[in-house]
């Protein structure tokens, strides 16, 4: 189940709310090393610094991240802390982890559930003015 984020901003004149439907992480990154690829490409070390940092070439650091069918290449607990110390990106990964094996599927409705009934509350607040066209708005 996707989770449901909800912001609310307010301002004198109006209210503002954004629903958000993206993936959880465990849902979008089934494992932990395709999520660690990710961060490796978007966080702020080029790739390459980030794999001399762990003492690698790019191109080993690719195929452990990346590895192929057969490939003998594998990420291992030695290279998960090099790219932990590389990176320094280690609360993505605790946010993962704990996203991926603290919160059950129980915990993860009843937080969406949470979420919606506050939205609807925030909702039925708004509606009585959406009718009078935004009349006492200003």
């Amino acid at each position: 189940m996707s989770p449901v984020s909800i912001t609310r901003s307010s301002a004198s004149a109006s209210s503002q709310l954004t629903l958000n439907f993206e993936p959880s992480l465990p849902e979008r990154f089934p494992s932990l090393r395709e999520f660690l690829a990710y961060r490796t490409q978007v966080g702020g070390k080029p790739m390459k610094v980030v794999a001399a940092d762990m003492d690698l070439s790019p191109s080993m650091l690719t195929r452990k991240l990346n590895p192929g069918d057969g490939d003998t290449q594998r990420l291992n607990v030695d290279d998960f802390e090099g790219w932990l110390r590389a990176t320094g990106d280690a609360s993505a990964v605790v946010e993962y982890l704990a996203a991926k094996y603290l919160d059950d599927d129980t915990t993860r409705q009843a937080r969406v559930v949470g979420q919606v009934e506050r939205l609807l509350c925030d909702l039925s607040s708004l509606l009585p003015q959406l009718k009078h066209g935004g009349e006492g708005t200003r």
